[in-house]
Formats: C-alpha cells, sequence, structure tokens
C-alpha cells in the first residue's frame, strides 16, 4: 500500500506540473570544444571535432573546421595509418585557435576468450509461396557462456547475421526482401541486463529495452550465461540451394567512458529522475564527459564473437514440411 500511495503522489505530481511555457532566454555562452571517438582495437581510429551549442541552435553552429588532431599511443605520436590493440592507452587531443583545446586518455580493453553457447528454436513455421519462395519463422534462445577475467570490467552485447538480402537475384519478389535475419531481443529475459536500473525506477515501469551493457560485478572472476530469446527470425529466399546463415553473437570489452555514458544516456531517455528533475522535484541529469573541455566522450572496446550456424536447420525446416 505504501508503494501505491507514492505511485499515486507522483501521478498528482505531473497533473500539478502539467503546464509549461515556452521561452529562449538570453544566456552568454562559450562554445566548448567537443571530442567524440569509439576507438576498436584493430580499426583505424576516428574522432569526431564539434563545439557545443544551445539546444536552440542550428547543428551548423557546431561545425568546426579549423581543429588539429593528435593521436597518441602509450605516449608515442602516431600516424594516420596507426591501428590500436588491445592494452594500448589512447591519447586524443584536439586543438582549435577559436574555439580551444579538448583531449581525453582511454585504455582498450583486453577482449575475451570466445564465447561459447548453446541454442534451440521453437514455434518453427516454414511455407512456399506460388512463385516457388521459401519462408521460414522462427524464435531462437540462446545460452552464452562467457569468461570473466579478475579485476573490474564492462561489457556490451550486440547481434547481427551475415546473410544480407541478394536484389540480384532473378524474379526478385517486390513483396519483400530475401534474406535471413534475427531480431527482436527480449532485454527483459536477462536479468543481468537490468543491473543499472534502480528499485524506485522498477516500480515506476523502468526496463532494460534496448539496453545491453553490463558490468561484472555480479561475476567477477568467473563464468556467467547470458539467457537470450529472440522471438522474429525469419528465412525467405527462393526454393533451392540455401547460403550460409550464421549468426554472430557479439560481447565487447567496453572502457568505462562507454559504460558510463551508455548508463548517462538511458537515466536522460528513460529514467524516473530525469522527469522530476524537469519539474524541479528533483536533481537534474547532467551529461556525461570525460574529455578535459567537459564535452565529448572517448571510449573503446575489443571484441569477441561467438558464431552460430542455422544453415542446417533452415535445410532441414525445408526438407521436412516442403517435400
Amino acid at each position: 500500500m505504501v508503494i501505491l500511495k507514492k505511485i499515486y503522489q507522483l501521478l498528482a505530481l505531473s497533473l500539478l506540473t502539467g503546464c509549461e511555457e515556452a521561452f529562449t532566454p538570453d544566456m552568454p555562452h562559450t562554445p566548448a570544444l567537443c571530442v567524440n571517438s569509439l576507438i576498436t582495437a584493430g580499426e583505424p581510429v576516428e574522432a569526431k571535432i564539434s563545439k557545443s551549442r544551445l539546444y536552440t541552435d542550428s547543428s551548423e553552429k557546431s561545425e568546426v573546421r579549423d581543429a588539429e588532431v593528435r593521436i597518441y599511443a602509450n605516449g608515442e605520436l602516431q600516424l594516420d595509418s596507426y591501428i590500436p590493440k588491445e592494452g594500448d592507452n589512447i591519447r586524443i587531443v584536439a586543438e582549435s585557435p577559436a574555439v580551444g583545446r579538448g583531449e581525453a586518455d582511454v585504455l582498450i580493453p583486453s577482449s575475451i576468450p570466445s564465447p561459447t553457447a548453446t541454442w534451440e528454436t521453437y514455434d518453427v513455421s516454414c511455407w512456399k509461396s506460388d512463385n516457388d519462395v521459401v519462408l521460414v519463422e522462427f524464435k531462437l534462445k540462446v545460452d552464452l557462456r562467457i569468461e570473466d577475467a579478475d579485476g573490474e570490467n564492462y561489457y556490451k552485447f550486440s547481434f547481427n547475421s551475415d546473410f544480407q538480402a541478394d536484389e540480384e537475384l532473378d524474379d526478385f519478389d517486390a513483396s519483400g526482401n530475401y534474406g535471413f535475419a534475427i531480431g527482436s531481443l527480449l532485454y527483459d529475459m536477462e536479468p543481468i541486463f537490468r543491473e543499472h536500473i534502480g528499485i524506485f525506477e522498477s516500480i515506476m515501469g523502468g526496463d532494460a529495452e534496448g539496453f545491453s551493457f553490463f558490468s561484472d560485478r555480479q561475476f567477477e572472476g568467473k563464468s556467467y550465461t547470458l539467457h537470450l530469446q529472440f522471438d522474429n527470425c525469419w528465412f525467405r529466399y527462393p526454393k533451392g540451394e540455401i547460403p550460409d546463415c550464421n549468426v554472430n553473437l557479439i560481447v565487447s570489452s567496453v572502457s568505462p567512458s562507454y559504460y558510463n555514458w551508455a548508463n548517462y544516456i538511458w537515466q536522460r531517455d528513460s529514467g524516473t529522475l530525469t522527469e522530476l528533475g524537469d519539474y524541479g522535484f528533483g536533481d537534474p541529469i547532467w551529461g556525461y564527459s570525460n574529455v578535459s573541455s567537459g564535452a565529448g566522450v572517448v571510449a573503446a572496446q575489443s571484441k569477441s564473437v561467438c558464431t552460430i550456424d542455422l544453415t542446417d536447420f533452415i535445410q532441414e525446416t525445408i526438407h521436412e514440411i516442403i517435400k
């Protein structure tokens, strides 16, 4: 009953504060140099340089054309051809005569050993259209086991499928694309994706939809199994030869700056405290930055991939249902 009373009080607050008036304050604003970069081990380093602007400004006002950017690895200045590796300590320094200076350091985390997976499909359906195009739909459950190293570590889960639609096939069916894909990951099925959600946010309906960052604070130095469920998986292709249908399950080791930035974005977009702050009933949520200028984020990641081959499953399903 206490919880319900709190919820009713918050609902009343929203009604009392429902009248808003937009205004544009005449505020002085000194732009800061903004440095954004997501560094991936084994890939060239890219950095986006811009400047901070007011919410009411146009996007053109954020452009910086006179910035000089330098990249250091382990204290040594690097050429544009530099490819970062795990364990490198990267510093990005940007300077603009007009705007100022911004710099940040980040350590590229070590990747974990390749995860291992067990999987099963269910709710499988299959049929063939009048023009001999085969469609297979199914749901997929995966248990993905990861091995955590000692120390404080942060991760991000993502996924993709190797096979893309081929629009050059003869008699391409305009009613839909050929291809193979998995989708509709049920984020709330895996508890670790909810570790950033506090009790208050849970009571108010906060969920983990779209959030796949997590830490090892619950399993430091041990193994952990991600329980993943995909509710929208499909294969669509002309009857006959079946291309490879691979699913890539990616666990990226990420820098604390990447994890902290992701948490800030969730709090900004979905957190209850942000809504209360907007109405003056809570502290505002300030933007996260690890750049010396206070604008931008420099982050790093190293990827580990587990590949699931669903080709045989697709082929057997078609042969069993379509003779």
